[in-house]
């Protein structure tokens, strides 16, 4: 699967953060062939620099307003919903499930496939509007089976959505295209939509296993 433009400028930026935090490298060369701690030292310096940092934050934030200028251009509904929500992000992640957990100490180590990027509130709006959007349709003529299911998600804007035939209605996953988020769930009557961030090991697809 090809990677969107934004996920890999996000992973050009924190690799130039990380950088930019390191310390001088060493030169490798051996006394008597001509190279000289001070040059490995000045292109660690180059690599790691504020500037590099700095550039590559600015890329990310080029790649993420055109990311919105193509996803608001696509669903003008959905941004106007959502016009001005905060952009901040809030915790790294959402915990898989609410409430008591079992004693086993190894518990949230096992079950940490299931842990979901946490959304800031405008991924959530635009979630929670793409998620309505889409019910709406579902309801007023709920698909029988897959691919009805397909050329609805198609006719809507959601053409990489993933169906699949259940005992209780078809099944969907789908990052909405651009800037996400992920939406899951059965285009049941009625319909059933889970908006959530991407699973940490990648995707919206459920992971499989554990440990």
């Amino acid at each position: 699967m090809k990677r969107p433009a934004l996920a890999v400028a996000a992973t050009v930026l924190a690799a130039g953060t990380l950088l930019a935090g390191c310390g001088s490298t060493h030169s490798s060369g051996s006394p008597g062939s001509g190279s000289t701690a001070g040059s490995g030292s000045t292109a660690g310096a180059a690599a790691g620099s504020p500037d590099a940092a700095q550039a590559a934050r600015q890329a990310y934030e080029q790649q993420y307003a055109q990311a919105v200028a193509d996803h608001d251009r696509a669903f003008p509904s959905v941004a106007r919903t959502c016009a001005g929500k905060p952009t901040a992000q809030p915790s790294p992640v959402d915990t898989p499930s609410s409430g008591p957990q079992p004693e086993n100490p190894k518990y949230a180590e096992n079950h940490a496939y299931l842990r979901t990027a946490a959304l800031n509130p405008a991924a959530q709006c635009r979630g929670e509007a793409h998620a309505a959007r889409l019910a709406a349709e579902a309801a007023a003529q709920p698909p029988t089976g897959p691919e009805q299911a397909k050329a609805l998600l198609t006719r809507l804007g959601y053409p990489d959505a993933t169906v699949d035939q259940g005992g209780d209605g078809v099944h969907f996953t789908f990052s909405v295209p651009q800037l996400g988020p992920c939406l899951t769930g059965v285009l049941s009557d009625p319909p059933h939509i889970e908006v959530h961030g991407p699973y940490l090991e990648g995707g919206c697809q459920l992971p499989k296993g554990g440990h």
